[in-house]
Order: C-alpha cells, then structure tokens, then sequence
C-alpha cells in the first residue's frame, strides 16, 4: 500500500515508469536495427577491402613473376654473353655497340613496369656495370657486396636488403652454391616509392594505413612513416595466409586485415579505425534519430505541465550556477513569471553582478600593483653597475681603444634608453633578448679575465613572441650580482632558448655561489604565495608572466649541471 501511494503522490515516478512502457520497447527496436546495420556495413566494408587486397597481392605476382621473365631472358641473351666473354677480342667501336645495345634492352626492360626503378647489368669479367637509367659506370667493391644478396627462401627470391627491394639473377644460375663469382648478373631494383604510393588505394581516411612485412614480420614498405599503430599491428598479426582482428591504441579502436603471399614471402596489412566504418550509417542514425524525437515528443506532450513550470525553470538556474562555475559571468538568466522561480532568478542575477563588479575592482587593483612594481623595477638603476660602467669608459679612452670604447657606448646607450623607456608594458621577445644580450656583452667587458657567458641565439620563429618588459635582464643581473661576481676565475653564465610543445623556455644557468635546498623551497613558496609581502625582482617577474600568459607559465629555480638555474617558461602569443 505504501509503494501505491506514493506512486500516486509521485509525479516523478509516473513520469519514469510512462517513460519506461513507452521509450524500452521503442528504442529495444531502434538498437536492434542500429547494430543490424552496423555489422552489415562492417562485414561488406571487410570483405571488400579483402578482396581488393587479394587482388592487388595476385597482381604484384603476377608483376614479379613477369620481370623474372624478361630476367632470365635477359641472363641467355647474345648481347651480355659477348661482352662477358669475347670483350678482348673485340674493338673500341665493337664494344661500344653491344654496350649501348645492352643497355637499351634494359631500359626496354624498365619501361615496362610502373614498379622499377632501374635494371642493372653486372659484368665482373669487364669490371663495368650497365644501368638502365644512368650512365656505364665501374664495378665497385659494393657494387659487388649488393650483386651478392641473395635468398631463396620465397619461390620469387625477393629480397629486402640495405632499404632496397631487389630481383637477383645471375649466369651461371647455381653460382652461389658452386661458383666464387658469377659471369655476370641481372639485377632489378623495384621502386619502394611507387610501392608505397600503390598501397595508398587502401586506405579510406588519413588514420587508415598500409604496410607490407616479411616472414620475419620485419616492416618493408609503409604507406606512411611506420607509427606506433603499425607497429602493435604488427606484433598481433598472425602468421596464416589471411585473417583480421581489432585493437585499440590510444583509445581509439581498430580493426585490421592481413593476407599473405607464400610466392612473394610478404603480407599485406590493412588497418581502418573503426568510425571510419561507421561513415555510411547516416540512414540508420536518422532513423534512429527520428524515432527518438517521436518518443521525446510523447513525453513532452504528457509531462508538458511539470516540464514547463518546474523541470525547466529549474535546469535554467543549474545551468546557470555550472557556467559560473566554469568562470563566464557574461549572461543573465530569466523567467516568464513572478513566481518563485522569479525571485530566484532576480537574486542570481543580482549576485552575478556583484561578482562581476569585486572582480574587475580586484583585477585593476592588481594591474595597478604590478605596473608600480615594473616602474619601481626600471627606476632602480643599480650604483655599481653605473659606476663600473664609467670606469669601463675610463680606462677605454684611456688606453686608446676607441673602436671598443664607440661600441660600448652604444651598448650602454641602448641599455639605458630601454630601461628608461615606459612606452608599453609588452614588448616582443626579439627585443627583450636583446636588452639582455646588451646588458651581458657590457658586463663581458668588465669580467672578461673572470667570465664566459655563452648566449645563444633566439630561434626566429619566436622572434614576435609578446612578452613583458624586463623579464630577462633582471635575472642575467641577479645572477651576476649574487653568484658570479665574487669568482675570480672560472665562471660562466649560459642562456638557452628550448623550445616546447606548447611554448618556449629560456633557461639561465650560472656556475656561481649554488642554493641551498631550503632556499630553493623558500623562493618556490614566495613566487606561488599571492600574499602582499616584500616583492624582489624575480617575484615581480613571475607575477607578470602570469598575468599575461597564465598559471602554467612563469619562473621555476633549480640546481643543474652547472649550477643555479632560472627558467622562464612563456607561451607563444
């Protein structure tokens, strides 16, 4: 009696159970077609991919077959027997003719098949090798080595050696076994490209592929670079003339076919991803479709009432509290009716802006903030480097050397017009890195005798990188001021530029005095901490490359081979 009456009381409950006698046979009948049509598009697309890889395998024999042909032919012609045999019986003009003459056959030869890329006759007699395509050249040491490969484990003596696809024949035939060099030999070298290009006919989109592997499962000719998909493809195909199987790599389900050719001693490998299969099941998606828009409306029409007044008033204000959660406070959400779902709504919105309004006060507040820190940054001018600087200018006019004392002046210029300079508060990396490059190339002259700083160049393409100004400088002056200035031999300053999948870091390394665990934990706990403390130079530089590029980007301090070091991680914008 309890569970009838609270069915009564229950509109939910109602609604689930109509939805459940009218939606499970429905859709137990959509499903059912649904799945029929899918293994009926599956099997033909897999019989006729099948089918066309047993066809190409029965012609590429056929192909092979026909060249070892012209080949032996080729072996008993009167041309090559000549001129391996009677050569020094025979004039300039004599020798010239049956070379030319051979040569044509074998270009004859190579003409014929779409899939040489060259017919090469060895002649060791003569110490000459005649190509098809190409000029007679001498017979080298590796010439002989690649004359010599040789494999009778496959009816067609195909063989894969050096990433070459080649047909060996040689006179006499059984040389190998009881001759220490033929007379001479008749080589096709088949065109991996042209393979390779004819192998693209099986694929249906640009995640299907291709590849041909021999008996020892070793990859021979790939449609495409040779991918980990291929390669666990590869570990699962089996070693019978034919089958298919599945798999899933990266989350992403495959399904595979293999046929072998016991003539050519390889098998042909075939892998589509499953939603390419799924490409012709439209009709039975819109049938499918269709039939569950007929279910949703019954529902709609019986539940209109509830749906109307409650459910969608109320997914209205979830919504709404999810893309507030998820950081968009650009709408407002609103209701037909001052009812209850009115008052709720008017509040929300109330509240929205609110939160809006805090916001954008406390994000001015710390732009404000950050750019007094940036000013105060440029307006320090460290004493000792200016007085140094002068005393640099001293001694150079001094000595006389004033090709380097014009240059460190114009150094020293550039340095002070940029640091002084408050046009903008981004400027790109290009100039940044060359602030910075100024800044080491001054403090080179002054340590020449005690430092070597190696800077490297900025890759171009992130030469228009917009970044924030004095980002670089102040941790080059850092490291100069607290690690190597107190060297007296011995020190060195590298900057790298290494570039990432998603940005780029600049890595600052000095060999100087190191930092101690403790320190390298306070400094980390100081540039996450968002309290309003003391600000150094570094704090302010992280800050501000967050603000501009966001929470994954910024500075990271640790001990590396040579010594402390700073990395900037910037995104490329």
């Amino acid at each position: 009696m309890k569970v009838v009456g609270f069915w009564r009381r229950s509109i939910f409950m109602r609604l689930v159970l109509t939805f459940l006698i009218i939606m499970v046979p429905l859709y137990g009948i959509g499903i059912s077609m649904y799945k029929w049509g899918v293994t009926a598009i599956k099997r033909e697309i897999l019989n006729t991919k099948a089918a066309q890889m047993s066809y190409y395998l029965d012609k590429l024999e056929k192909e092979i077959q026909g060249l070892k042909l012209v080949q032996s032919d080729t072996l008993y012609n009167d041309d090559i027997n000549r001129l391996a045999n009677n050569v020094p019986f025979m004039d300039n003009y004599e020798r010239g003719y049956y070379l030319n003459k051979l040569q044509q056959r074998l270009s004859a030869i190579k003409n014929g098949s779409n899939y040489i890329e060259n017919v090469i006759a060895y002649i060791p007699s003569i110490g000459r090798l005649i190509p098809a395509q190409g000029s007679i050249g001498e017979l080298q040491e590796s010439d002989m080595k690649r004359m010599a490969f040789f494999d009778d484990s496959t009816p067609s003596q195909l063989i894969y050696q050096d990433e070459l696809l080649l047909l060996n024949a040689y006179f006499p035939p059984n040389y190998i076994k009881k001759s220490p060099q033929p007379l001479y030999a008749v080589q096709i070298k088949l065109s991996l490209s042209r393979l390779k290009e004819s192998l693209k006919q099986f694929n249906l989109n640009e995640n299907s592929g291709s590849f041909l592997m021999d008996a020892h499962k070793r990859l021979l000719i790939s449609d495409n670079t040779a991918s980990p998909t291929q390669e666990s493809i590869r570990v699962l195909v089996g070693i019978s003339d034919s089958g298919s199987g599945s798999m899933s790599m990266k989350g992403k389900p495959y399904l595979y076919i293999y046929r072998a050719s016991s003539y050519l001693g390889l098998t042909l490998v075939s892998y589509i991803p499953e939603s390419a299969l799924f490409a012709g099941l439209g009709k039975y998606k819109f049938s499918f479709w269709l039939l569950s828009i007929a279910v949703l409306l019954i529902i709609i029409l019986f539940s209109l009432a509830i749906l109307r007044f409650i459910r969608m008033p109320l997914h209205t204000l979830i919504r709404g509290f999810k893309r507030l959660e998820n950081g968009d406070m650009d709408f407002t959400i609103g209701h037909r009716f001052e009812d209850e779902f009115g008052f709720l709504y008017d509040r929300f919105n109330s509240m929205l802006g609110r939160l809006r309004s805090l916001i954008d006060q406390n994000y001015k507040q710390t732009i404000m903030v950050q750019r007094a820190e940036l000013k105060q940054l440029q307006t320090q001018i460290n004493p000792h480097f200016l007085y140094n600087s002068f005393f640099i200018l001293y001694t150079m006019t001094k000595r006389g050397e004033y090709e380097h004392l014009m240059k460190f002046q114009l150094q020293l210029g550039e340095y002070f017009q940029y640091v002084t300079r408050n046009a903008s508060d981004e400027v790109t990396l290009e100039r940044e890195v060359n602030h910075a490059r100024a800044y080491c190339d001054i403090q080179s002259m002054r340590f020449s005798s005690r430092i070597r700083v190696e800077f490297d160049e900025l890759p171009p393409e992130y030469a228009n990188t917009i970044v924030p100004r004095l980002i670089l400088q102040p941790i080059l002056e850092n490291a100069f001021e607290h690690g190597l200035e107190k060297l007296e031999e011995n020190g060195r300053l590298q900057i790298r530029f290494l570039s990432e999948k998603d940005g780029l870091c600049i890595e600052v390394a000095n060999n100087g005095a190191p930092m101690t665990d403790e320190q390298l934990r306070k400094f980390e706990s100081e540039i996450e901490s968002n309290e309003h403390a003391e600000v150094t130079g570094l704090i302010n530089i992280h800050r501000r490359i967050r603000l501009l590029l966001g929470s994954g980007y910024g500075l990271r301090i640790a001990s590396g081979k040579l010594g402390v070091t700073v990395t900037i991680r910037l995104a490329v914008i």
